[in-house]
């Protein structure tokens, strides 16, 4: 095959793949396809929008939706939704995931006919695509379909509810975890995790004594139900919590431990300390920043003995963000000298909490920032400088600033410090 005058001006394994997608083999086609999504060719839509409307292979065109998905340029959306109607569910299955990907609102009416596919697994392409668009109206179309018999279509309709935050559906999940709870079985447990995780990202009070049922007695899932109760943040998990700790379940007792601190549930503190002597770093990481969140003023010298003195390197920066958020000034002192710790991880740390901490001494802190911005590790040195901009930002105007301020640990926007996406903690 001859390439024209624009395909020359490609890079050639571009233009190599575009050329493939005439290649008499059904399997050079459709290989061609899936590496052109994988490459991240915007130049090859055109191209791949040809072979999704003319190609002969069922294959094929699957791969090239699904190419395009990945691709997620808009010029896509229009032939995807044509491709709803394709005479293959290989297609039309991965159409709908395309344009689930695509987030492609402009798709909805289409997306709302394919509900009746008569393919299984097409419709649960076109559910979970739904609840990706991002339009909360949509859900009261799908409330209906919680009511299936299938539980792997229950579990994407509670996944796609929770998505577009369908508040609506809340009594309806509690109900079914109600069920749920009455006959506990194996084969269940994909369906109750997914009810558990939509009940605690909406917030749901109404779900609460139900969750503290299952943090008591529903073997495979109390774990979630812990961190569902502290996400939903109502105090009467609290005891259940606190006893949660006893249990011989390493990650019961971690989830408690998270749970206790997002509710802020102070009469946890004594027992939250015991756990600074664990010997699961685990267990002394997320107990040091539920101390932290609680603002134990009595944690601090056994925070300040982990911050200095503890074995694992990544337990000493979490010992410097729990430190941050009780919020002394007065421990600004043993923690400016360790800018030139050889913990990269804890210098790193240091950036957010110095600013937090040092309102009161900002030529001290400024100084510190200053030499850790130039550290030679990139992302101790970014921490710092984005601890200078946000320390200007409140010297700039201190009258809307409070005297501690979690100012400096809360990240902007999307962005998330290194030290949360790591341990996946959230303040």
């Amino acid at each position: 095959m001859v390439l024209n005058e624009d395909a020359q001006s490609l890079p050639p394994g571009i233009a190599r793949c575009i050329e493939n997608l005439k290649n008499p083999n059904p399997r050079q086609r459709s290989q061609a396809a899936l590496e052109l999504g994988e490459l991240k060719a915007l130049e090859a839509v055109p191209a791949l929008i040809a072979t999704l409307n003319d190609d002969v292979n069922t294959y094929v065109r699957s791969a090239a939706a699904e190419s395009l998905g990945h691709l997620g340029d808009p010029r896509s959306i229009f032939p995807l939704m044509d491709a709803l109607h394709d005479s293959s569910s290989f297609v039309r299955r991965a159409t709908a995931i395309a344009l689930g990907q695509l987030q492609a609102k402009e798709a909805q009416v289409a997306l709302l006919q394919a509900l009746d596919d008569p393919n299984f697994y097409v419709q649960r392409a076109v559910i979970n695509a739904i609840g990706k668009l991002g339009i909360p109206d949509l859900g009261s179309v799908l409330l209906p379909f919680l009511d299936t018999d299938d539980p792997r279509i229950r579990r994407t309709v509670v996944t796609a509810l929770r998505r577009m935050g369908t508040h609506d559906a809340v009594s309806r999940m509690v109900t079914m975890l109600e069920e749920y709870m009455r006959a506990p079985a194996p084969h269940d447990l994909p369906v109750v995790k997914t009810l558990i995780l939509a009940l605690g990202d909406f917030r749901s009070q109404e779900a609460v004594p139900v969750l503290l049922q299952v943090v008591q007695g529903y073997v495979g899932v109390r774990s979630l139900a812990a961190s569902a109760l502290g996400h939903i943040g109502d105090h009467r998990a609290g005891p259940v919590l606190v006893e949660a700790l006893k249990d011989r379940s390493a990650s019961l007792r971690l989830a408690a431990l998270k749970g206790l601190g997002r509710l802020g549930y102070v009469k946890a503190a004594p027992t939250i300390r015991e756990f600074f002597s664990s010997p699961d770093p685990r267990m002394r990481r997320v107990s040091a920043l539920a101390a932290g969140q609680l603002r134990d003023h009595e944690a601090i010298p056994h925070l300040l003995e982990m911050l200095h003195n503890d074995s694992s390197p990544l337990v000493r920066p979490v010992a410097a963000e729990a430190l941050a958020l009780i919020g002394d000034p007065q421990v600004l002192s043993e923690l400016l000298p360790l800018v030139e710790d050889s913990n990269a991880y804890l210098r790193a740390s240091l950036g957010p909490v110095l600013c937090t901490l040092g309102t009161g001494s900002p030529g001290e802190v400024r100084h510190a920032l200053e030499l850790l911005q130039e550290d030679k590790v990139e992302h101790v040195a970014a921490a710092a400088r984005r601890s200078l901009e946000r320390l200007a930002e409140i010297e700039a105007a201190p009258e809307s600033i409070p005297a501690f301020s979690k100012e400096c640990m809360e990240p902007k926007g999307k962005e998330t410090s290194w030290l949360r996406r790591l341990f996946n903690m959230h303040l």
